[in-house]
């Protein structure tokens, strides 16, 4: 297993104390201390130190089964950490998952869709429950955002990959999170699904939203992040600008 890289040095000085920490903490937005999951006998992630300031984009890169989606995960509350602990906005991921989770948003690989819904109706229902209007007009609107307005695509059992994606990427934006995940977000869609992404996390960032980003498609990623960092076989080994890691021309292993 690769060593892990060590955070960038802080200064410690005599009075850093409560006061100072707690002021020092109140613009970060997810901080991971020594994090690790086991599933059995194997460690999905292991020793990872993570720190994310508000308003930042910090895209997560590494071959499959490096861990990305398992950190994403942790962060979100999903799982409790086998090692280690992770906050959000100052609170316990996992003690703390309700509050945790109305301040978050994830996208995962697995879309969590209801089968039997249409794409109205599932956008009807997510609206009703983050209090945002569910006019006939107001979802037409959304759904022709991601040209799932046609009533004749009948309901979601039958959707391709990418009609999924886009379907889920709607939750995000309804939701309105502080802190947005997103696992692999252009995975399955063309290219006009891609820029439209592109385009709301550029939106996500010009409202001052948090994101981290886990994607093979680095360059494009890059572009939309300020941060990067690595992981490989559960531990972080690279941090720096995404711009330098889109230098590195990674390929997905």
């Amino acid at each position: 297993m690769s060593s892990q890289i060590a955070l960038e040095a802080r200064p410690q000085g005599e009075n850093s104390g409560t006061e100072t920490h707690n002021r020092a903490s109140s613009g970060v937005a997810v901080r991971g201390c020594g994090l690790g999951r086991r599933f059995g006998r194997r460690w999905a992630l292991a020793h990872v130190d993570l720190e994310i300031m508000k308003g930042e984009a910090v895209l997560i890169a590494g071959a499959n089964g490096s861990g990305k989606s398992t950190l994403l995960q942790l962060i979100a509350g999903l799982f409790r950490p086998t090692q280690g602990t992770v906050e959000v906005f100052g609170r316990a991921s996992h003690e703390e998952r309700r509050s945790v989770r109305r301040s978050l948003s994830l996208l995962a690989h697995d879309s969590y869709l209801y089968e039997s819904l249409t794409a109205r109706e599932t956008v009807g229902l997510w609206a009703g429950l983050v209090g945002r209007s569910r006019s006939d007009s107001d979802l037409t609107t959304l759904l022709e955002e991601v040209d799932l307005a046609d009533p004749s695509l009948g309901a979601v059992a039958g959707f391709s990959a990418g009609m999924r994606k886009r379907l889920s990427l709607l939750r995000v934006r309804l939701e309105e999170p502080a802190l947005v995940l997103l696992d692999e977000p252009f995975s399955a869609l063309d290219t006009a699904g891609r820029r439209l992404v592109e385009s709301w996390i550029e939106d996500l960032r010009a409202a001052g939203r948090t994101l981290l980003i886990a994607s093979h498609s680095i360059e494009r990623s890059a572009r939309l992040c300020n941060r990067g960092l690595v992981l490989d076989e559960g531990q972080v080994i690279w941090r720096g600008p995404a711009a330098a890691l889109a230098n590195r021309k990674m390929e997905a292993r």
